[in-house]
Order: structure tokens, then sequence, then C-alpha cells
């Protein structure tokens, strides 16, 4: 996005409700409105005279306490000087209570990664009818609208995601909460005819061959959602494929990252047809899910903690940091990687050009809001200024999971007894949030995967980060 800054704070004031609540719509290019956003701010008011504001009315309950002392003393002119304090701060907290709504938002609420309403099957997190998500659907247009008629600076941004959400296309709900995609579905007649061909049950292997060559009407009719969600596509996709420029490669290795280009592992596709789905909150269907997953046919060499790590994947939801549903892309991609060996737990590491833009003293024991609150205020900035690339088509990023557990035993990764901050959360039932780790060797080592609070910290806990292209974190969006 373009860093221009708008003319006046009243212009400003108009730009920023709209930003922050695009953002939680639009969830993955939050960091972009929220970059927007705070540089409007400063003008209207900045980080350090919010926290300024915050500590005056912090600091009234002591005020108030010392007037009282004051009082009772007969200490008049002291009593009188308080009590103007007083009135003089929460005078300036209700003018300024707009502000301070939106300075909180900005400063202090960019780890609360929200989640894509429109992600498929997590519509069912956020209260999402078919009326409820046609009504963000249209308030992203209209907001993306005015925001290119009054941000001219930005004006094409907005245009792409106003396109974007034009073309987005919701399904009506179908009261069938327990039937499944058809790709989920045909998945389990393949299982079955394998099932069948060991048994030697020749019969019944033809009669499951039948049905997947014929693909009958009853079939194709459940792959209509159970619950309003977007259409989706059950092809993988082109590779992610992209060739750096030596000046970003220059910049990048200033940096401490590394070009990486992943292996394609297409030949794991036909799992997807038994991920998590909305009628997985029911018990049973879970239960019975689980059930299925664990008759999988894995290919030969599949260890018995990979078979675990693919488990807890299929059958429990998650996001990425930008909100989006987290599915695993399967195809060759090119990203910059820190390519560092993995310490020793506790073990002390160099400094790298990256950790300091990202304001960040150490990789060991870092919070999950400390990290979202760097990657959301520096990330963009990084990527545009600093590796000369565009940050609506890249993202700096904790390295995420199924890169390090594809790429981690060939560099040695996962043998130590500490975990590594993965991108993106594990989604609970409540549709709280719990910050992806792994890689501890104690419980799967490059195929650990678990989740704890945002705020959790533990000095083996370690960051990795990584710069991905913004097309693997993509659902409903055009690629």
């Amino acid at each position: 996005m373009n860093k221009s800054a708008s003319g006046t704070p009243a212009r400003a004031a108009q730009h920023i409700p709209l930003l922050v609540e695009i953002s939680r719509i639009d969830t993955l290019y939050r960091d972009l409105y929220f970059q927007r956003a705070r540089e409007l701010m400063k003008s209207i008011l900045s980080e350090s005279a919010y926290v300024g504001m915050k500590e005056d009315l912090a600091s009234i309950a002591l005020i108030e306490r010392q007037l009282r002392a004051a009082i009772e003393r007969g200490e008049w002119p002291k009593s009188q000087e308080l009590t103007e304090r007083i009135r003089s701060i929460k005078t300036s907290a209700t003018d300024g209570r707009e502000r301070m709504k939106y300075g909180e938002a900005l400063y202090e609420g960019a780890a609360a990664v929200p989640i894509d309403p429109f992600s498929p099957g997590f519509h069912v997190f956020v209260d999402g009818s078919l009326q409820k998500l046609q009504q963000q659907q249209h308030r992203a247009i209209e907001i993306l609208s005015a925001l290119k008629r009054i941000d001219p600076s930005n004006s094409d941004f907005y245009a792409r995601r106003e396109s974007d959400f034009g073309a987005l296309s919701i399904a009506a709900p179908a009261n069938e909460q327990e039937k499944k995609p058809t790709t989920a579905i045909r998945a389990q007649l393949q299982v079955e005819a394998l099932q069948a061909l060991d048994a030697g049950d020749l019969s019944r292997l033809n009669q499951v061959v039948s049905k997947l060559a014929q693909k009958p009407v009853d079939l194709e009719a459940k792959q209509e959602s159970a619950d309003a969600a977007p259409h989706e596509t059950a092809e993988l996709g082109d590779d992610l494929l992209y060739t750096f420029s030596e000046a970003t490669l220059k910049a990048a290795s200033r940096l401490g990252l590394a070009p990486v280009r992943t292996e394609s592992v297409r030949q794991l596709a036909h799992f997807k047809g038994y991920g998590w789905q909305p009628s997985f909150l029911k018990r049973e269907i879970k239960v019975r899910s689980k059930e299925q997953v664990a008759r999988l046919t894995y290919p030969s060499g599949t260890t018995d903690r990979i078979k675990e790590a693919f488990k807890f994947y299929l059958l429990n939801p998650f996001i990425t940091s930008g909100g989006t549903r987290y599915l695993v892309p399967l195809v060759v991609e090119d990203l910059l990687l820190e390519d560092f060996p993995e310490p020793e737990p506790k073990g002390k590491m160099p400094d790298t050009g990256l950790l300091s833009l990202l304001g960040l003293e150490t990789r060991w024991g870092l919070t999950r809001i400390n990290i979202e609150n760097a990657l959301i205020r520096y990330g963009p900035r990084i990527v545009a200024e600093e590796l000369a690339l565009d940050p609506e088509q890249f993202r700096l990023v904790a390295i995420p999971a199924d890169i390090y557990a594809f790429l981690g035993p060939g560099r040695g990764w996962g043998q130590k007894q500490m975990w590594t901050h993965f991108d993106g959360y594990w989604v609970r039932d409540d549709a709280s949030l719990q910050a992806l780790a792994g890689g501890d060797q104690r419980f799967g080592g490059a195929y650990d995967m678990v989740g704890f609070s945002p705020a959790y910290t533990n000095e083996k806990v370690f960051s990795r980060f990584a710069v991905v292209q913004t097309s693997r974190m993509k659902t409903w969006h055009r690629r």
C-alpha cells in the first residue's frame, strides 16, 4: 500500500474507522489495513500520546486517594490542585474517547487475530448465517468503495479487494449437516476399494469401482454444503513459483533469509477430503471421522508419528495468522526462510538484521502476542522497503508448520527438546484460539504440533521466521 498520509486530522479520522472495520472482515490483508490506519493515526493520536492518556486514566485512583488525604488534613490548595487534575484527565478522556477506541485497536489489538468468516466452514465460529455472511460481503464492498474514493493513494489495492468480494459466491444453506463434500465421499470410496482389494473381495471391489466411475447423481447432490459457506474448489492449484530478484536476494541475505523451494507433495491431496468440517462439532460425527481417518492407507514408509500428525491436522480446524483457514498447499513453493541450524535449547543465537528490524531482542521465550504485534507493526514495511517485494503478495510470518515438517528432517530440525512457534492457530470448539508450535523431539520431532495460549511464555520456545507468498493463505480469494 502507498505510504502517503492523508491531509488533515479530520480526514484521517474519516479513514481510520473504515480501515479498522474492514480489517475484521478482510482478515487476510489485515496487516496492510493496520499499517495504513497507523500511519493516519499518528496525526490525531500518536502511540506515545495514547500511552500517556492511558497512564493518566490509570492514575486517577491514586490521585483520588491523595485528594481524600488532603481533604482530611485540610490542605485546601492541594485539594483544589488534585481536583483540577482529575477533572482535566476525565475531560481529556471524554473528548478523546473515539480516538482512544481506535488507538486501543491499532496499538494494542494487533495480536487479536480474527477468524475469516468466509473461509470454508469457519462461519460456524463467528455465527455466520447466510444472511450475515451476505451482509458482511456487502459491507466489505461498501467500505472498499468508500476507501477507494477518499484514499486515492491506495485506490488500486482497494479496487482489487472490492473486486474479490464482488466475485465471492456464498452457498445457500442446506439442512444436511452430516452430509460430506463429494471429495470426502469419493475418498471414502477409494479407501473401501483398497480394503476390498486387500481382503480379496473382488465382488465388493467391482461395486465400489463402479460407483467411482459412474459419479451418480445422488453422489453429486451431496456436494452442496451443509451450511452457508463460500464455494471452494477441490484442486490444489498451480505451483507457487517465484523468481526473486538479485536485489531481493542480497537484501534477504543481509537479514539472515535464504531462498528455498519446497518439493511437491500433491500425492497427499486425497487426504484433504477427510479434513475438518462444521459437522465435526457434533461429537458422534467426529468420532466416526476419527474411525475413518484411522483406517486411511498411507504411503509406504509413513511412520506412526507422521500418521499422528496427519490425524491431528485432518480432525481439527486451524487458521493462519491472516485469519484464513489453514490448508496445506502441497505444491512447489518459493519462499525466503531463516534457514539456520536448530540451536540447543536456550542456546544463544546471533542477532540478525531481521530480528532487529522486528524490534525483538531474542528468539527465546516470546509469546505469540509479542510475535504478532511485531509482525503486524513492522512486517509490511520490511517486505516492501527492505526486500523490495509487494506486501500484497508476500507476508512475513512465523515459519508455517507444514514448511517446518517438510524441510525439517533434511535439516536436522526437531531433534532437540524445544518448541518452535508456527504460523497460525488451532480453533477450539468455543472459537477460542491456541497458538501453534511444535518440533519437540520428545513428541514427534519435525511432525510435532501443539497449541497453547497466545500469552504463554517458556524459555524453551523458539522463533524462526519466513517470508511466504500470500497465496498460500488464500481460500476464497482470487489467486
